[in-house]
């Protein structure tokens, strides 16, 4: 038994065949890794991506890597999996803009390396055995084959991960524009239920032009028809502005203007179809506001705020009002005391600001309260003077004006309360706009 005992301890003892190779590509270890980046950077073409990488980032996970060889020619237990390595090697060259191409180009170089410096050790030592030098090649390979199905399988997972996102954003830009399909089919519709409401009543009104009757009456019947044909070419006139605005055929015209001057002007602009309501108009701001952007469009936006504004509140006041908001931005507010937007509006327009504890809202309640109920619209009388007639393609012509000049719209609304809508615009564009 003690013989047996004193043999085991001797061969625990005797160094591994292979530790003068452990030892040779140990001591080569730093011009293995600047020869193995030097070979990349003179392969460019196949492998741009390594050139933006720095040392540390370049040798990510490989000396680990390494220790494992050194461990296996020296028949020690290995301290951590170099598949595992492998995969964390795979996901840092994923991460780093890496091709799969380039992952295993960058392989190949590092194994034909230590297949050279093997070879360069075995022409200069005379005393390792053949069956030894079999051995360090075998353990060379078959690391570099699991580093390399380490690395090829972390990049499956990622691909395969991308993929599934890629589909699942596919899918949901598929429901929404699905989605905006179906909004738009509805604001087309309501569109053409006015146009032809409006045609109606102009020919009922030209029917009765040719009827005797009194002056009074006749005059009533001109309004009549002059006023329902200026609503129709304002519904095809706001019609022809989203389908340009949609198909992309509306740029900036950017300048410098006083932008508290060009409110003021539009505020005053519409007093007479104020003077016509049972409502107050009034506004606040700065006297002057120098600002960057295209006026023309500001001026759209405002004009069909104010707009609805007025056709939607039957009574009470509206306000108009502008502000600095700090260096970069600048603040338009409209706020009336109409019976507040129908849901499926706001929806439309895809921004809703609802109330909260800590929030900067002005209608300060529970959420509960700030919505209406489907059944509320319906139940409204045909000739109730803030029905939805249309009132989405003017919100909708605002909503893409303020896409198109990089401002946002955020939207308060209370039934019975009123709504708010505050445009916040940029104070300047960048020189490429």
């Amino acid at each position: 038994m003690m013989q047996q005992i004193d043999t085991l301890e001797t061969n625990v003892s005797q160094p591994s065949p292979l530790a003068p190779i452990a030892a040779y590509l140990l001591a080569k270890r730093e011009i293995i890794f600047n020869t193995w980046r030097t070979r990349i950077e003179n392969d460019r073409l196949a492998m741009p991506t390594a050139a933006t990488l720095a040392r540390d980032e370049f040798n990510d996970q490989i000396p680990l890597i390494l220790d494992v060889l050194d461990c296996r020619l020296l028949g020690r237990p290995e301290k951590w999996s170099p598949f595992e390595k492998a995969k964390e090697h795979g996901l840092h060259r994923w991460q780093k803009g890496y091709s799969l191409t380039e992952l295993l180009q960058e392989l190949a170089h590092l194994h034909q390396l230590l297949v050279y410096e093997l070879e360069l050790f075995v022409s200069t030592s005379t005393t390792i055995a053949s069956i030894a030098l079999t051995q360090a090649f075998g353990h060379i390979n078959t690391l570099m084959l699991e580093v390399i199905r380490g690395s090829t399988v972390q990049f499956d997972e990622l691909q395969r991960q991308e993929a599934s996102q890629r589909a699942a954003k596919l899918q949901q830009a598929l429901a929404s524009l699905s989605e905006l399909s179906q909004q738009r089919g509805e604001l087309l519709r309501t569109a053409t239920h006015d146009l032809r409401s409006y045609y109606g009543l102009i020919r009922n009104a030209a029917w009765l032009l040719d009827q005797p009757g009194t002056e009074e009456e006749q005059a009533q019947w001109r309004g009549m028809w002059q006023r329902n044909l200026d609503n129709a070419a304002t519904l095809l006139t706001e019609l022809m502005d989203l389908a340009r605005l949609e198909a992309g055929q509306e740029t900036m015209q950017l300048e410098s203007f006083d932008a508290g001057e060009l409110l003021r002007q539009i505020a005053q602009s519409v007093q007479p179809i104020v003077q016509q309501h049972q409502i107050n108009l009034e506004w606040a701001g700065p006297d002057t506001l120098l600002v960057e952007g295209d006026k023309i469009k500001v001026q759209r936006i405002i004009h069909n705020l104010l707009i609805n504004a007025l056709h939607h509140t039957p009574t009470g006041l509206i306000t108009l009002s502008w502000s600095r908001e700090d260096n970069f931005r600048w603040v338009i507010s409209i706020q009336d005391t109409g019976p507040g937007l129908p849901p499926d509006v706001v929806q439309e327009l895809g921004q809703y600001l609802m109330p909260t504890a800590d929030s900067t809202a002005v209608f300060q309640s529970p959420p509960t309260d700030g919505l209406f109920i489907a059944s509320n619209r319906k139940e409204q009388s045909v000739s109730s003077p803030t029905q939805s007639k249309g009132e989405g393609i003017g919100l909708m012509i605002v909503k893409r004006l303020c896409e198109l000049l990089h401002a946002t719209m955020d939207i308060e609304t209370k039934p019975d309360v009123g709504t708010i809508f505050r445009i916040i615009f940029p104070m300047h564009y960048p020189k490429s706009q």
